[in-house]
């Protein structure tokens, strides 16, 4: 009976030691009124799930010691996240009552209210491309509106291009080595997936997962247990890139088998779009497979793509939008009945992940994943062989061209035309282009013996085929309550093929090898032939021609960031250290670069490294002062690198790190009615490179004065000024006022230079300094502002308006045409000055065109419903009610003008090209979760 007793006091002894805590609290939402069916995830790995139930009563069992961030989810209310402090002697811990604030607006989080424009437009393009920003919204109050109101209308934060944007998936980078540019279409259409970034930095701060840059950094872990479990089913309709959406997403939470699995699908189409002749047909898939191993390690499996078919607009001069109104588009034409459109994007490049997440101890974790991602992006174009332009717009197609000529009867006759809508005028012809090719000379193909009608006009695509393969582990560690540290370490490997390929003969046989910008002397050496491995080659349907190479990059990047919180002050440090290498190698021997495009190049090596802090003080619970700074590299992308790639090995000259100086001071508020945030900022980029690709004359080659040329800049000098301030009001428990300003400078602040690389000459072109020094930064309004009033009903609906206002629009300016070669007959001689150059001429043209400011008015209104224990939400949104169509979102100024003579004598290249705002545009959604 003693060894009985004994052993039950050493039992009942050990549960007391050994006990681990249940923890447990209460949920209240509006009205003090409980709160059911929330999500309550447990740890900064989200690794445990609870649901709140019927009193709002939620616990958590088996809690070891130690420090844990708890995030509440429920739609309708606000997130909330808060850390609390397990004792190794508490059996139960008591959180109390947690009271979620109330936002109606929540309750179709996830279901973007804005169109997907930011996931439509072209990689390199400067439409828009505003960054992260329509993808999820912050709990900043001018970081949501600006995302939500003025990045509607391509506004850019901070002026900072989406370049700068670190957006990853389970620690992997999303950006292309090409362009340094995030491939949004890559996740367009997955809204359900992503609608909750793991972590969002913004601009400047500092990241647990990463470096980060200039736009911050979006960190998405979509481990299929972190999903809302249930079906939510979407439908969507616009007028924007998509008139009709679909989704659907089902999760199963974590099972009790240690399985969970996410599932989500999507389309999004369109006939027809509001710009004439574009439309869109996309799809989307997701699946997420994760697998409890133990307590300590999971491992999941996530793969998702989105093949996806779009339709291009054309920019257009002045001139053509006068003649055809805001929605005219030269990219398309009738043939058979129907509208094709000649420039078609195709994208799919699905990729594959494998997560393992392993939980070392309490205080520290490791999370690593490995990636591959492959498939295409294709982009059409007509192209021509010894014949004339096809499009509409051509210059010598267009009336100024005539009337400049002093041929008034042509330039009135061309008048009628496209006023009328005369279409074999005023869009492809594209009956007259297979009669072209129909009466085309006959070929003899050296190679197959076979006689054939050569192609004047053919349809062509560049394709990129990239294969990346990634490696990234994420160390997460805390050596005391109030002390982080976090490792990072990324392996990228990208072997990327380049060329171009025959879409379409348009009745051909077969499209020459050959360029018709060159005259070769018809030697098997000929400068004209785009291969003289097989010289006076042909190439049919599906083969490649003009181009044909591949991009190989490896990189690694180790970066390593701490957080310590010291009584009212919290200091973060981050620290970079990179190393990447890059090289080309050509598949075509190209007549003109003989010894120069065959075969592989000279490596690029960069060493990057980088330092960023932030310091917050907190002066009481409702107000803080931040400030931010950091220094750090940024390899040049790969067409950066290579400015000439299609047809060389040639590198940029003098190219070089970007160096980035960035710093901020911030107040911010957050008392019960108020929250607001006043920021002053500057950033300077040093050392830029820019490669712009077009047709110019007057350019003053080796070979002559007319080329398709690169024009490179290297060096450049950006400064970006500004404040930034945000303010939301609750005036009542249901009226909120929100305002926002943007006030910013965005200019070059040097004179870089400049190199041209031609398909005319084989020989790299110095036209020394590009006086850009002074001249604005485009591709964003440099101020906004926005106003707005929302009132949230108790009932479940909410109506809000909001007006925004643009201003400091810009044309983005050409380089060439601000280099001595404008004024000088001969760069070499300083006296070539053509006739008629003074001061005040010069000054008047190239004067840089600044656009109307606008006013933009917005709306949305929304309701959901409980039905039983499930739920359904509808939301409207209406932009730009006012219709403004002044609004420009893009320009740039045509660089074929190359010096003063030609742009006297043509005023017509004069004028810049550019893109108009769509107009008033709607957005309808409606969804049901079970």
């Amino acid at each position: 009976m003693i060894k009985f007793r004994l052993s039950c006091l050493i039992i009942f002894i050990s549960q007391i030691t050994f006990a681990q805590t249940m923890v447990f609290g209460y949920l209240k939402g509006l009205d003090d009124k409980p709160l059911n069916r929330a999500t309550i995830s447990l740890g900064e790995d989200r690794m445990l799930h609870t649901e709140s139930d019927q009193v709002g009563y939620f616990q958590f069992k088996d809690v070891s010691a130690g420090t844990y961030l708890i995030i509440v989810n429920k739609s309708g209310y606000i997130p909330t996240t808060f850390t609390f402090v397990v004792s190794s002697n508490e059996l139960k811990k008591d959180l109390g009552e947690i009271k979620l604030e109330y936002s109606p607006s929540q309750m179709n989080a996830g279901i973007i209210t804005l169109t997907d424009d930011e996931l439509s437009t072209d990689e390199g393009s400067s439409l828009g491309q505003t960054g992260i920003g329509l993808l999820q919204s912050s709990k900043d109050v001018f970081s949501n509106t600006a995302a939500f109101e003025l990045g509607a209308y391509w506004f850019k934060v901070r002026g900072i291009d989406n370049r700068y944007n670190n957006i990853m998936f389970n620690g992997i980078p999303m950006a292309k080595n090409q362009t340094g540019r995030p491939e949004f279409k890559n996740w367009g259409g997955l809204n359900n997936v992503i609608r909750s970034p793991y972590e969002l930095a913004e601009n400047n701060t500092v990241s647990d997962y990463s470096f980060s840059d200039l736009g911050g950094t979006t960190y998405y872990d979509t481990r299929a247990s972190n999903y809302r479990k249930g079906l939510n089913l979407s439908y969507s309709f616009g007028n924007r890139t998509y008139q009709h959406r679909v989704m659907a997403t089902y999760s199963t939470g974590m099972l009790s088998s240690g399985w969970a699995f996410t599932f989500s699908g999507s389309r999004r189409w369109m006939d027809e779009g509001v710009i004439d002749g574009t439309y869109n047909d996309s799809y989307a898939y997701f699946a997420s497979i994760e697998k409890k191993l133990s307590d300590k390690h999971r491992i999941n499996f996530t793969a998702f793509g989105t093949p996806s078919r779009k339709a291009g607009s054309s920019p257009n001069t002045q001139e053509v939008y006068d003649l055809r109104g805001k929605n005219y588009n030269s990219y398309w034409g009738w043939q058979d009945g129907d509208k094709r459109n000649e420039r078609v994007k195709r994208i799919f490049e699905p990729i594959f992940m494998l997560t393992h997440y392993w939980n070392i101890n309490n205080k520290t974790k490791l999370t690593t994943t490995a990636s591959y991602q492959f498939g295409y992006n294709k982009s059409s174009r007509l192209n021509r062989y010894q014949a004339e332009n096809p499009s509409p717009t051509y210059y010598k197609n267009l009336p100024s061209y005539w009337l400049a000529k002093g041929n008034a009867s042509e330039s009135s006759a061309l008048i009628n035309s496209w006023l009328n809508n005369d279409l074999s005028v005023t869009q492809i012809n594209w009956e007259s282009l297979y009669n072209a090719n129909r009466s085309a000379p006959f070929y003899l193909d050296p190679y197959s013996n076979q006689e054939g009608r050569r192609a004047s006009y053919f349809l062509v695509d560049d394709v990129t085929k990239d294969k990346t393969f990634n490696a990234a582990t994420h160390l997460q560690t805390q050596f005391t309550d109030n002390w982080k540290f976090y490792v990072n370490v990324n392996y990228q490997n990208l072997v990327s093929d380049n060329y171009r390929e025959v879409n379409d003969l348009l009745g051909a046989d077969f499209v020459l090898n050959k360029t018709s910008f060159l005259k070769g002397d018809g030697s098997a050496n000929s400068i004209d032939d785009y291969n003289i491995l097989k010289p006076g080659s042909v190439a049919r349907k599906g083969d490649k021609t003009e181009y044909n190479y591949k991009f190989y990059r490896q990189e690694l990047t180790t970066n390593f960031s701490t957080r310590i919180n010291i009584n009212r002050w919290q200091v973060s440090t981050s620290l970079l250290v990179g190393w990447n290498e890059s090289y080309r190698e050509g598949k075509y021997m190209h007549g003109l670069y003989a010894n120069n495009s065959y075969g592989k190049s000279e490596k690029e090596n960069f060493i990057e490294v980088g330092l960023r802090s932030g310091i917050t003080y907190k002066i009481n619970g409702r107000n803080f002062i931040i400030v931010n700074t950091s220094y750090f590299e940024s390899s040049p992308a790969l067409n950066d690198i290579f400015p000439n790639a299609r047809l060389n090995n040639d590198i940029s000259p003098n190219i070089t790190k970007q160096k980035i100086n960035a710093n901020d001071i911030t107040y911010t508020l957050r008392s019960p009615s108020v929250k607001g945030r006043l920021t002053g900022y500057y950033t300077k980029i040093k050392d830029a490179t820019e490669v712009s690709r077009y047709y110019a004359q007057g350019v003053g080659l080796d070979g002559g004065n007319d080329a398709f040329i690169s024009e490179v800049l290297t060096g450049i000098e950006k400064d970006f000024l500004g404040t930034e301030f945000g303010i939301e009001w609750n005036i009542t428990s249901t009226l909120v006022l929100s305002g926002i300003a943007s006030i910013g400078q965005y200019t070059y602040k040097n004179n870089p230079n400049l190199y041209v690389f031609s398909d005319l000459s084989s020989s790299i072109k110095d036209y020394g300094k590009s006086y850009l020094k002074d001249y604005k930064l485009a591709g964003t309004p440099q101020k906004g502002y926005s106003l707005g009033l929302k009132y949230n009903s108790p009932k479940y609906w909410w109506v809000g308006v909001s007006g925004n206002f643009l201003q400091d629009n810009y044309t983005n300016v050409s380089g060439l045409s601000r280099t001595m070669n404008f004024i000088l007959s001969d760069v070499n001689d300083p006296g070539s000055v053509y006739p008629g150059v003074t001061e005040e001429s010069i000054r008047k043209l190239l004067k840089q065109k600044q656009y109307q400011d606008v006013f933009m008015l917005n709306a949305n209104i929304g309701k959901s419903f409980r039905l039983g224990k499930y739920s359904m939400g509808i939301s409207a949104s209406v932009n730009n009610i006012l219709n403004e169509r002044g609004y420009v979102t893009n320009s740039f100024e045509q660089g074929r003008n190359a010096n003063y003579e030609d742009m006297v004598s043509q005023p017509y290249f004069a004028n810049s090209k550019l893109f108009y705002d769509r107009g008033r545009s709607y957005f309808f959604n409606v969804y049901l979760r079970f």
